[in-house]
């Protein structure tokens, strides 16, 4: 196996069992809600919280991720939400859990940019839509795996057992990702000089006239960047609703037996996660790195699947468009990565898709609080118009962007940069 392919496989196992650490609060909160008495408004807000302070770190991850490299940093990461996780099980009421949640959002949220900093430095351009699709399939199979896990864990053994199962996994992993782990191909010994001369050479600088982009401040006065992580807001509002409250909803709308939710909340999840390297590589290969495109379509496309589940009166026809929405959803994440990572200088990667995240987690805020009221208030059918909304306003939103640069090899600029 080609060096960068593994280097990809270890990062992308991290961030599947960071998203399995997180998706297990979603899969217990039924039970937490009913030994705790909790309202819906402060499920919602429980499950809002660990996105809170994983918000506030995404830009300081960035930055600490192109500073020092983006290996310390993501090591120091796992450890903490690792430790975070078996917390969580010790949490006794709201107050205790709210703040368990608060804190453990610190170690994710500076994880997550530098592992896109890992991407830029590994592959090169044509590959690059490719590898962030791939590795951002794992925020999909985490949550497609998870339940059916956790539900297993919770019948045998109670809910609490969860989370110290999952943090114990962290700690057996941590040691060979120390020992595999490089910042950048030319730091890695067991690399082939050929496979390190073609990722150089195939790694591409946006380039202008003005010095002022050489600059760290350049990254947060580029509108693209902005734009971008406004957008993602948007598309992630219903991302992070499916992920927080689907399996209340289909325990408590739908129906479902505990078991049967365990296996059927992962689906949309699984098609999501199916779909993501698909349209990494479409981005690639068919549509040649127009990327706008992709994402616009995507988010159009899902809107009428999520209209499908509002007007579905049958169990089969719900989930059928439940994952149907996941599928398509999954096409725009690898493109929305790459644009972020495409509008600014290559050392600033970790930067711009820290900027882009935050927005992105912002919407991982919001949206259980206001899915927690329209349930309260409205109903779910409330809940899935919301969906709705949000996925053609991504798609308003991207049309502004501005995809075009000029792209010159990495190399030829090392002295600059």
């Amino acid at each position: 196996m080609k060096r960068r392919w593994l280097i990809l496989g270890f990062s992308w196992l991290i961030f599947f069992i960071a998203f399995m650490d997180r998706v297990n609060l979603s899969v217990a909160m039924p039970f937490i809600s009913n030994d705790f008495s909790l309202t819906p408004q402060q499920t919602g807000y429980l499950l809002s919280a660990f996105f809170i302070t994983y918000t506030l770190c995404q830009i300081p991850g960035g930055i600490l991720g192109d500073k020092f490299g983006p290996k310390i940093v993501m090591t120091g990461a796992f450890i903490w939400w690792s430790v975070m996780t078996v917390v969580t099980g010790l949490a006794r009421g709201f107050a205790q859990f709210y703040a368990v949640r608060v804190i453990f959002g610190l170690g994710e949220g500076v994880h997550f940019p530098c592992a896109f900093k890992l991407n830029s430095n590994w592959f090169p351009n044509k590959e690059r839509a490719t590898a962030n699709s791939v590795f951002t399939s794992a925020n999909s199979l985490g949550p497609a795996i998870a339940p059916s896990i956790a539900v297993a864990i919770i019948a045998a053994f109670g809910w609490r057992s969860v989370f110290y199962i999952f943090g114990a996994i962290g700690f057996i992993i941590i040691p060979f990702w120390i020992h595999f782990i490089h910042n950048k191909p030319s730091d890695d010994k067991h690399i082939s000089p050929q496979e390190l001369q073609y990722i150089t050479s195939g790694q591409s600088e946006t380039v202008d006239d003005d010095a002022e982009n050489e600059k760290l401040s350049s990254v947060f006065k580029n509108k693209n960047v902005w734009l971008i992580a406004i957008a993602y807001c948007s598309f992630l509002c219903a991302f992070y609703g499916l992920m927080t409250w689907l399996p209340t909803y289909l325990l408590k709308a739908r129906g479902y037996e505990l078991v049967k939710m365990g296996i059927f909340a992962g689906l949309p999840f699984l098609s999501l996660g199916l779909a993501q390297p698909l349209g990494g590589w479409f981005s690639d290969h068919v549509l040649k790195g127009r990327r706008k495109i992709q994402v616009i379509v995507a988010s159009l496309m899902a809107a009428p699947a999520f209209m499908g589940v509002l007007y579905s009166r049958t169990e089969t026809g719900a989930m059928a468009s439940l994952v149907i929405a996941g599928f398509i959803m999954g096409l725009a994440f690898g493109p929305f990565f790459s644009m972020a990572m495409e509008s600014v200088k290559r050392k600033f990667a970790g930067t711009a898709t820290g900027i882009m995240n935050t927005g992105g987690n912002v919407g991982g805020i919001i949206s259980p609080i206001i899915i927690g009221y329209l349930v309260a208030y409205a109903g779910y059918d409330a809940v899935f118009m919301f969906m709705i909304a949000t996925q053609v306003l991504t798609a308003l939103i991207i049309f502004f962007v501005s995809e075009h640069k000029k792209k010159i090899p990495a190399g030829v600029l090392e002295e600059t940069v």
